[in-house]
């Protein structure tokens, strides 16, 4: 990339990588890691310097009365990412709703128990469950992003063993899986009957 931009520490080139670096988090669907930053902009990049000027972002957009630069940690990895503050919603409500994912609570159960107890197999989840897991409900977990398959299990038929992945850390707001709440807990809230 430009290597110019990260040789000369003056204030123009050290505005332009915080602007460039914007762009990028704008861009970006998913939050952003240094790694990625420096894998975007280019290795020559030292980190410290991406951080120096994601510290200048923070300090622009502190100010922002709409948008916030928000740094999170997420499965262990620093991440940013840019995003509209409460202070839109009034406006926002104004606008047509956006149409929503729902879903069944057979995808919601059992992605509880994979999250819960992952590594799991299906006939496992079924046991819990009472009733077979429809191959449609696993499929639109994984389109979802939010499980994987983890390996097999050492038994008879060599099952998949299913958990979670750090999209559903994302999605759902989680710093870790230690994040959610005890398994008892959900289960004494008459949710599910195991």
């Amino acid at each position: 990339m430009n290597q110019e931009l990260t040789l000369a520490p003056d204030a123009g080139k050290q505005a332009a990588l915080a602007a460039l670096i914007e762009a990028l988090l704008l861009a970006s669907e998913a939050p952003l890691s240094l790694v990625d930053l420096q894998r975007m902009i280019g290795s020559e990049t030292p980190i410290a310097t991406l951080s120096e000027a994601l510290e200048r972002l923070q300090a622009r957009y502190d100010a922002h009365p709409f948008i916030d630069l928000e740094h999170r940690e997420v499965a262990g990895v620093s991440s940013w990412r840019l995003l509209a503050n409460d202070q839109i919603a009034p406006y926002l409500a104004r606008s047509e709703a956006p149409r929503t994912s729902r879903y069944s609570r057979a995808v919601l159960e059992t992605l509880a128990l994979i999250a819960w107890r992952q590594p799991i197999t299906r006939g496992e989840i079924e046991a819990v469950r009472g009733v077979s897991v429809n191959p449609q409900i696993i499929r639109t977990l994984v389109e979802c992003g939010w499980i994987r398959s983890v390996g097999h299990k050492d038994t008879p038929g060599k099952p998949e063993l299913l958990g979670t992945t750090a999209q559903f850390l994302q999605d759902f707001g989680l710093d870790s899986l230690q994040s959610l709440p005890t398994f008892d807990d959900f289960v004494h809230q008459g949710t599910m009957d195991v």
